[in-house]
């Protein structure tokens, strides 16, 4: 009897279909991604993305020159996996904030930093249910140890801030 678990191999190439390792659309707008697979750039045209947003501290250095070529905007937001920080949420939500016409790929190494920021920012910021925008962050990963307490740290400052500018 066959086993309806993936083989490590079926797991590797879903992992590896799309534009992006673990590419994730969340609406036609929005979509959250790892590295770059073969044409991922190509692919990212033609899907319609303007701006790739990259959240790697060390990205490839080639990438931007290569989604440029493509015609595609590059901005990097440089995000230290082992210590994420509220100056990067804030950073990250500026950049979202300042592009709402833009069709946004936001990207990382394997999408856990990208899938985590954006989910923080459409409950944080876009007021999106948490249990929707959970959603699409749970499609990608569960996060765990230092991103499960920094996605709870920055839930609660900005819960905390909506409710100090309800009272105010």
């Amino acid at each position: 009897m066959a086993s309806a678990k993936p083989t490590d191999a079926q797991h590797d190439d879903a992992m590896h279909q799309g534009a992006t390792m673990n590419f994730h659309r969340i609406s036609p707008q929005l979509a959250t991604g790892g590295h770059l697979v073969d044409d991922g750039a190509l692919d990212l045209r033609k899907q319609g993305v303007t701006l790739v947003i990259n959240l790697r501290d060390d990205p490839p250095a080639q990438e931007k020159q290569q989604l440029e070529a493509a015609g595609l905007r590059w901005i990097n937001i440089p995000v230290v996996w082992e210590e994420p920080t509220e100056a990067d949420f804030e950073a990250f939500s500026r950049l979202m904030s300042a592009n709402p016409n833009e069709s946004i790929l936001v990207q990382c190494q394997a999408n856990y930093r990208a899938s985590s920021m954006t989910y923080l920012y459409r409950v944080a910021r876009l007021g999106v249910p948490e249990s929707e925008a959970r959603k699409d962050l749970d499609a990608v990963w569960t996060p765990v140890g230092t991103w499960r307490s920094y996605i709870d740290e920055v839930l609660i400052r900005a819960e905390a801030d909506d409710t100090g500018a309800a009272m105010h």
